[in-house]
């Protein structure tokens, strides 16, 4: 009887302190995912297969660890944020490279603009403008360049931009194909591109602006709100206790 009682209250005191840990990693792999990312390298490497395949493995191993040592409910919360997180992660890096190029666009067709203003044909335009950006945007171009240089014509390089970099850039690779193969003028395209790219862009700062309210919400509701109940309602609940013991 007394092994089985202290077999309970073990049990019963890890299962907190398991689910504290457990709220704690979320906290720092939320706060990780959310730090500041470096410029990307013109030449990113792939990720290899076993790395990808390491962290579900990993933690599944860690959320049947749980469940059989702690409690088979954690244990299956465990396994639902592994099995969701890799998913999520995919979805960001997503909405993270479609932010990227709209964010980098009228930038882009700024330039194109000026070197077809100056003089330069499709091909030197956008040589041009690929080694002067860094971005998704910059990086498309210049590698629709590279292929150029092989022997390939520039219009059937930018063909496939629109699916490497993005659907943001088909209205930016329309034009230039077209500017390429039939010789249509740039310059009013590219000038009225350039209107509807910041406008998409201010739409979406418009829109990340209104999702601010709901991405504070967390950081509000777990970090403020636990420490205002401890304050006001706490003191409350001991005098109340305290009054009834009397």
């Amino acid at each position: 009887m007394a092994l089985l009682a202290v077999l309970g209250f073990a049990s019963e005191v890890a299962l907190p302190i398991a689910l504290g840990l457990l709220w704690t990693a979320v906290v720092v792999l939320w706060g990780w995912h959310r730090r500041p990312r470096q410029v990307r390298s013109p030449s990113p490497s792939r990720p290899r297969a076993h790395s990808v395949l390491a962290a579900p493995t990993v933690g599944f191993a860690l959320a049947a660890v749980i469940a059989l040592a702690v409690h088979p409910v954690l244990g299956v919360g465990m396994g639902l944020l592994v099995w969701i997180t890799p998913h999520r992660r995919r979805a960001q890096r997503h909405r993270r490279k479609q932010a990227e190029i709209i964010e980098e666009l009228p930038e882009a067709i700024d330039l194109l603009r000026l070197a077809v203003s100056s003089g330069l044909n499709v091909h030197l335009a956008v040589a041009a403008v690929g080694e002067r950006l860094r971005g998704p945007v910059g990086l498309g171009l210049a590698e629709a360049v590279q292929r150029a240089h092989s022997g390939m014509r520039l219009a059937d390089a930018l063909e496939p931009l629109p699916d490497r970099v993005g659907e943001p850039v088909r209205p930016l690779a329309r034009v230039l194909i077209d500017g390429d193969r039939y010789g249509t003028e740039l310059e009013p395209a590219l000038e009225q591109l350039a209107v509807d790219s910041r406008l998409l862009r201010r739409r979406r700062a418009e829109e990340q602006a209104r999702r601010l309210p709901l991405r504070l919400l967390l950081p509000l509701v777990s970090c403020i709100l636990p420490a205002f109940i401890l304050l006001t309602l706490a003191p409350v609940l001991a005098e109340t206790l305290t009054v009834l013991r009397r």
